[in-house]
């Protein structure tokens, strides 16, 4: 596995969990493709293409949340610049008092030190 694809994909994580939408966007490829949680009903499923699109995904799914915070608990290299993350995702939203954590995976695939494509599932829909 490649320390360097490892660190960025930490990386990322770490701008998602601080709400770093603006390191999150520099760590992504302008055509990077995003597949999250489709086939799950959540109302932001899709295939998000372009860092534009990706971006303001992202934001929207801040928006209502104190933080939401992944960690890596896997990363695994399953061919060439591609990866298998699994971890837990803390979430609280501003509105409870409550922390929420959830398992997620990635399927990310990183090149020329930028995610090219991600994929996210999380929750129940792991494995579906």
């Amino acid at each position: 596995m490649s320390s360097i694809d490892e660190d960025h994909i930490r990386e990322m994580n770490t701008a998602v969990g601080s709400n770093d939408v603006r390191r999150f966007t520099e760590l992504m490829h302008p055509d990077a493709v995003w597949e999250h949680n489709t086939g799950s009903g959540s109302p932001e499923e899709g295939v998000y293409e372009g860092r534009e699109q990706i971006v303001q995904l992202f934001e929207r799914i801040l928006e209502g949340w104190e933080y939401m915070r992944p960690e890596a608990t896997e990363i695994r290299e399953v061919e060439p610049g591609v990866y298998l993350v699994r971890g837990a995702m803390y979430c609280k939203h501003r509105a409870t008092e409550n922390v929420i954590v959830e398992q997620y995976e990635q399927r990310l695939e990183v090149r020329a030190g930028l995610m090219a494509k991600g994929r996210m599932v999380i929750g129940s829909s792991i494995g579906g």
